[in-house]
């Protein structure tokens, strides 16, 4: 099966919102067909995350009525997704938002770091030049006294 056609949208409901974010467990319909292993394939490579485990539930069709009218809801497969600790699924355009900034404020305290550590490495490449340059005055002050 292909990977696209797998998982089908995720399940938007308390109980699933609460364990998303408490215990980053996430929660999809996915297609009939598929087993455990497709799944986690799927996520894996869709959203580029660590999958730990994933548990899959069939529910039959429910009776539901609109008005005078009787039918069936469809019958879905749920598969609940248990993810690393590292890593996250944005579902919403607000969490990725806050994600972008968080990046641009962790570039910046890298871009920091590295100068700091640039300028480190330039100051004690001054320190290495002026201890070699002394050296090599006290060599030469030596030199001249033996020859005198």
């Amino acid at each position: 099966m292909n990977i696209n056609e797998v998982i089908k949208y995720p399940v938007l409901t308390e109980k699933s919102e609460i364990a998303r974010s408490n215990d980053n467990v996430y929660t999809f319909v996915v297609d009939k067909r598929t087993n455990k292993i497709e799944v986690k394939k799927a996520v894996e490579f869709i959203f580029d995350v660590k999958v730990l485990k994933v548990n899959i539930q069939n529910y039959d069709k429910k009776p539901a009525k609109l008005g005078r009218f009787s039918g069936f809801k469809n019958a879905v497969k749920k598969a609940i997704v248990y993810l690393d600790k590292n890593s996250k699924i944005v579902l919403f355009a607000e969490e990725a938002k806050e994600a972008a900034k968080e990046a641009k404020e962790k570039q910046k305290t890298e871009k920091v770091e590295k100068e700091v550590s640039e300028a480190e490495l330039k100051a004690a490449e001054k320190i290495k030049k002026a201890a070699a340059e002394k050296e090599a005055k006290e060599t030469n002050k030596a030199e001249a006294s033996k020859e005198e």
